[in-house]
């Protein structure tokens, strides 16, 4: 059986004391109570709590001085210090580092807050000593906490985050944050991005720093700032287009001269119609610095959503809600979850050409990087399109080598289907094995099915030239592999958006 766990609790209010200190009995804690700042201070020293609970009202030392004072001694600088407030002030609020409890009491949130600072304090236990590793869940702790722990101990090291198909990592040194990296973004913007993931997993693993150093800020810095940055983001999003709408230049609109560093960065990548989620992953400035330039941008009218993307958000999307959902279940097994689901789609062609004019005439996807390395190396994801609120796609493409082969399996594990660019030798043996082996859907853009595959198991279809109306047409056969196997979809006369979604339904 576990150590019962010491909670002190230092509030004048003794009434709500009362509630919250049976609560706690209840669960197996000792409860001690101070009345004033000065009391909690002496039986902080004196009992070593493993948590206060300090509320605003207490005289005599205020919440903040009360944790500095902490922070002081050795053998209380690791106590958590929770701030218990009727007054949400977010400046007070983040000046402790433990966070805080809004009063009146929810009791089932006081205790689950309370066991997860005891889920961290075990794991910064865990990294006391140097030659230490540690991995778990960010459900449990999150990437705030980590940082946090890693900056008290003055660990050096890299924390590696994995979240859906995503994974960043963060290099740490002395417990300072040297660099963040997250696709081809780093420095600020990255750790900033990654701070607002609250699921997925982590490892750390301790190190010299390996890193060049493209971050200068101390932990807490860093932490604060992240914070602030996620609140403003989240505050600009609400005014732009959806992530996946591409915006440009409002034609023959006069520019200033003496643009700020960063509306300049913004302007130059709108000299060509961009996604906005491309726009924050090219520009050099924080996600944060971007939104605000280009909120100004289109309040003025200097940029605008692209005539392109106009013309496509007035037709018919890639799925309707119902298809959309039936897709998300079949992604996460028929469950349902609150995480954005993740279509993988296998580009097959004859090589970079092929793949690059995909990923230049499907609107909407975004690059993971402006030239993705898997356009070299044939091996990886090329770029990612958002087809709805909770649905992504990611592109990718398998090398056609034999050497190459025993990949093939493990990284198209999950994938809904295979987009056929072109009939080369290459994009056949690596369509046949994903058709035919994986059993996977294909629809083959701009020509007919190849001989050698028709009769694939999850089907076979034939489109245009459009690579939208291919990647729709393969999500809908995603949904009914039971349809005929080999079957050409003529593309619908431009003005009658009805009768194309009934002829690719």
């Amino acid at each position: 059986m576990a150590h019962p766990r010491k909670i002190l609790i230092a509030d004048p209010d003794v009434e709500s004391v009362r509630s919250l200190s049976r609560a706690l009995r209840q669960k197996g804690h000792q409860v001690h109570y101070a009345q004033d700042g000065s009391r909690a201070l002496e039986l902080a020293v004196l009992r070593h709590p493993d948590l206060v609970l300090f509320d605003e009202g207490c005289r005599l030392l205020d919440a903040r001085t009360f944790s500095q004072i902490l922070r002081t001694n050795p053998r209380t600088e690791d106590i958590p210090v929770v701030l218990t407030t009727a007054s949400l002030d977010s400046d007070k609020v983040r000046l402790l580092r433990d966070g805080y409890l809004k009063k009146p009491f929810n009791l089932d949130e006081v205790l689950s807050r309370i066991e997860h600072l005891f889920r961290r304090g075990d794991a910064a236990k865990d990294l006391k000593g140097e030659a230490n590793e540690i991995e778990g869940n960010l459900a449990q702790l999150s990437i705030a906490d980590l940082l946090q722990i890693l900056g008290m101990n003055r660990r050096s090291g890299r924390l590696t985050l994995t979240h859906g198909q995503e994974s960043g990592e963060i290099h740490v040194g002395e417990g300072r944050p040297l660099n963040a990296r997250l696709g081809a973004v780093e420095g600020d913007k990255a750790l900033f991005r990654l701070l607002s993931w609250n699921e997925g997993s982590f490892a750390f693993t301790p190190g010299p720093p390996t890193a060049r150093a493209r971050i200068n800020r101390s932990m807490d810095d860093a932490l604060l700032e992240g914070m602030r940055h996620a609140d403003e983001v989240a505050r600009f999003l609400p005014q732009l287009p959806p992530r996946h709408t591409r915006l440009q230049l409002t034609p023959e609109v006069a520019l200033p001269s003496d643009q700020h560093p960063v509306t300049q960065q913004v302007v130059e990548l709108l000299g060509q119609p961009r996604a906005l989620a491309e726009i924050l992953d090219l520009a050099p400035a924080t996600d944060l610095d971007v939104l605000s330039a280009l909120t100004t941008l289109m309040q003025k009218g200097v940029a605008r959503i692209a005539e392109e993307q106009e013309e496509r958000d007035t037709g018919a999307p890639f799925l309707g809600p119902a298809e959309i959902h039936a897709l998300r279940a079949r992604l996460f097994r028929g469950k349902t979850s609150a995480q954005v689901a993740v279509a993988k789609v296998f580009v097959c062609g004859s090589g970079p050409g092929a793949t690059r004019r995909l990923l230049a005439s499907l609107p909407g996807l975004v690059r993971v990087a402006p030239d993705p390395p898997a356009l070299r190396s044939g091996f990886g994801t090329l770029g990612r399109l958002d087809a709805a609120e909770m649905l992504r796609i990611d592109f990718c493409v398998l090398p056609p080598s034999d050497a190459a082969r025993p990949l093939w399996r493990p990284f198209s594990a999950g994938a809904v289907g295979v987009l056929l660019l072109d009939a080369s030798e290459n994009a056949l043996k690596v369509a046949e094995y994903l058709a035919l082996d994986a059993r996977m859907p294909l629809v083959a853009v701009g020509l007919e099915v190849p001989e050698r595959l028709r009769g694939a198991p999850a089907g076979a279809a034939s489109v245009g030239e459009d690579p939208a109306e291919g990647l729709r047409a393969l999500l809908v056969q995603a949904l009914n592999p039971a349809q005929p196997s080999t079957v050409r979809i003529e593309p619908p006369p431009a003005d009658d958006p009805e009768e194309a979604d009934r002829q690719t339904a």
